[in-house]
């Protein structure tokens, strides 16, 4: 069998057919069905599959495995499998674990559990079983009428109403709970959990994304050659990793027994040379590499941060550009397009609007002199008379004027949105950043990087004083026998590394932890809303206003034009003979029309420009809304970002499970006459202690 490749866990001084070997038998290699004689690789223990009993009528799927070094024996129960030629039995027994029923693959379980173990009596019988889901409920329901067998299960059903006593407590199986498996943490919240059996205990492993669901349940990937993370980020891109989810590396055990360390301390041992040796060989290789696997996730983060910050105004230029499109497009008119700038298409339409004014005005002047000027014949008998109009051709004017410094106005605006409020939308945090995000997170992990590199520095220091005591205890036991045989003086030449001092620097930043793009989103973007409106609602409509007016006058203008017609030709004698006798009237009329016509012009153009701006001020609180989603996306790229809270979380279980190892260590180097062995536990309280402080900033940088 291929050896799966999961999470850096090189521990290889624990015992064998521990909780980790049977927690990745039964929750990865037990759904890869091996076959009898196929050999196992599990954290470096080999074990052999000896018995199989899959495709049973009952659902039920099970294999035996002998660890080849100590011929311990176990039975995986492999869990729910809908795939399977029985696997509708599995789904039907996942329902009947909700009644009182016992279902037949639990009685079957418990039929093949009492064959292997009678079958291999003579080697000591089955002494530990295992499964996941399903063959975790199958595991509970044989090991409460077995309580001499070792019970293991990942993630595990519970057990069918009124089967297991509530009163018993069910020492002999432990139960590991991923953080993100629905199925137990359901459980939880129905408060059904009582009906599993035994210890529970909570793992730190699995990706809490609603894609990673079926991985956090069986804690391993299905992946053809073994590998056990998730690729995260793309490919050459900064912040492109990986993260391990296999659930054995996250169960946190006893440097020198292998026994888990959820229930509490490990038993006693004795402080030896070889048990000093045996801590000083896993703070070099275990607790080391664990947390510079822990390093590595943040050193993804951190590079994440840092493209961030080095696409700073990559981000503003994409953001700028993206509102004055979606500006420039809100309302679909042409006239509009363009506002983002002072000289605009706009601003050219209202001088051409003037200069079609000036024509009017012309032909309007033109229209006087006609009126005033009738055939020599006729003139005895009309009444001279006058368009006077020049008042409203100059209100007219000013109006346009008005407008056209209110439509620069309106783009000035704009500008100074783009310019400067859109900058502000980035401005924050503790430090007032001009890119709040970006700045917390960097200013954070500065000091969190520093404090890592100490902590190292403080294990690394420590492993070497253990490494020392061993060796001198070695030493001096070796000099005083000499000196007892020789009767010669005992040599007291003792070196040991000294202890330094390693306080952690504490960290200002991230107190709202990864909440601060929601509080930086929520407060700027408020901001931004109040004051552009504020920018931008008064001038359209005072623009909306000067449309009003230019209608309003250019009506009134328009009827004085033709009201001088009719009086000049309609209401007057004379007037009516006029047509009689010269072309005096077409005169008048073409005139009349040629002062018209721009003015029509004009009046469908106002009518544009108002509707335009009416529709600016019904229409700019979809445009704040349509833009929101891109304002969140620049002030920091939110798969990043989530990204950044994966690796975080990834961290902060390595170092929360460091930090309960060395919960035990300093358990077991407490209470020891020897002074050598009491500063051991003094140095190792202190790095416990830093080990909570970077938990605690390392933290800082989730979500949750």
């Amino acid at each position: 069998m291929t050896t799966i490749k999961g999470s850096p866990n090189i521990n290889k001084e624990v015992s064998i057919n521990n909780d980790k070997d049977l927690v990745e038998l039964a929750g990865y290699h037990a759904y890869t069905y091996p076959l009898v004689e196929s050999r196992i690789e599990v954290n470096d223990n080999a074990y052999k599959v000896i018995n199989t009993h899959y495709q049973d009528p009952t659902g039920l799927d099970a294999m035996t495995v002998v660890n080849v070094e100590t011929k311990e024996i176990s039975i995986i129960y492999v869990g729910t499998d809908a795939h399977g030629k029985y696997g509708n039995q599995d789904i039907l027994t996942d329902a009947q674990l909700l009644s009182d029923l016992t279902p037949a693959q639990l009685a079957a379980a418990r039929n093949y559990y009492t064959e292997m173990n009678n079958e291999f009596k003579q080697v000591g019988g089955v002494q530990s079983i295992a499964g996941n889901s399903l063959g975790g409920g199958l595991v509970g329901a044989v090991a409460i009428e077995n309580p001499e067998v070792k019970a293991v299960t990942l993630n595990p059903a519970l057990l069918p109403e009124g089967m297991m006593d509530p009163d018993k407590t069910y020492d002999n199986i432990t139960n590991y709970f991923s953080s993100y498996d629905v199925l137990t943490q359901t459980l939880i919240a129905l408060d059904l959990h009582g009906r599993i059996p035994g210890k529970q205990y909570e793992i730190f492993n699995g990706i809490p994304e609603f894609s990673k669901l079926a991985t956090n349940h069986t804690g391993y990937l299905r992946n053809e050659d073994g590998t056990q993370f998730y690729v995260i980020g793309e490919v050459g891109k900064p912040g492109y990793g990986k993260i391990y989810v296999d659930a054995d590396a996250h169960i946190v055990s006893s440097i020198w027994t292998g026994v888990p360390l959820y229930g509490g301390h490990s038993d006693r041992i004795e402080i030896n040379k070889e048990n000093l040796d045996l801590l000083a060989s896993s703070l070099q290789n275990h607790v080391t590499e664990r947390l510079n696997l822990a390093h590595e996730y943040l050193g993804n983060s951190v590079a994440i941060v840092e493209d961030e910050g080095n696409r700073f105004y990559e981000r503003l230029n994409r953001l700028q550009n993206t509102f004055e499109d979606l500006f420039e497009n809100i309302i679909s008119e042409p006239l509009f397009l363009g506002i983002t700038a002072i000289r605009n298409r706009l601003t050219a339409e209202i001088d051409h609007l003037i200069s079609l004014l000036n024509i009017a005005e012309s032909h309007s002047k033109s229209l006087n002199y006609i009126l005033n000027s009738p055939p020599a014949e006729l003139l005895e008998h009309i009444f001279r008379t006058n368009v006077s109009v020049e008042s409203l051709f100059a209100e007219l004017r000013n109006h346009l004027y008005e407008l056209r410094s209110d439509i620069q106005n309106i783009s000035r605006s704009i500008i100074n949105i783009v310019s400067d409020k859109i900058p502000e939308l980035f401005r924050g945090g503790k430090d007032a950043w001009y890119d709040a995000i970006v700045g917390e997170l960097n200013a954070h992990y500065g000091i969190v990087n520093g404090n890592r590199g100490k902590l190292l520095s403080h294990i690394s220091e420590f492993q070497k004083q253990v490494q020392d005591v061993a060796a001198n205890f070695q030493m001096r036991d070796q000099s005083l026998g000499q000196s007892i045989e020789s009767k010669s003086t005992h040599s007291d030449s003792i070196s040991v590394q000294g202890t330094n001092t390693y306080k952690l620097e504490d960290s200002p930043y991230m107190e709202l932890r990864m909440k601060i793009k929601e509080f930086q989103m929520d407060t700027a973007y408020t901001a931004f809303t109040a004051s552009t409106q504020a920018l931008l609602f008064p001038l359209l409509e005072k623009g909306q206003l000067l449309t009003f007016a230019i209608e309003s006058t250019l009506e009134i203008l328009s009827n004085s034009i033709k009201g001088a017609a009719n009086f000049a030709l309609s209401y007057t004698i004379p007037g009516k003979l006029i047509s009689l006798f010269s072309d005096f009237d077409d005169k008048i009329r073409n005139s009349i029309a040629n002062a018209l016509e721009p003015l029509d012009e004009l009046a469908a153009t106002i009518e544009g420009v108002r509707k335009g701006l009416g529709r600016l001020i019904v229409e700019y609180p979809t445009l704040l809304n349509n833009f929101r989603p891109y304002v969140e996306t620049a002030i920091f790229d939110n798969s990043g970002y989530f990204n950044v809270h994966l690796y975080n979380l990834a961290s902060i279980a390595i170092l929360r499970e460091m930090e309960m190892l060395f919960d035990d260590v300093v358990y077991q180097l407490g209470n020891h006459k020897a002074e050598a062995i009491e500063a051991l536990c003094e140095v190792s309280k202190k790095v416990k202690s830093n080990m909570g402080i970077l938990y605690e900033q390392v933290d800082r940088g989730t979500i949750n």
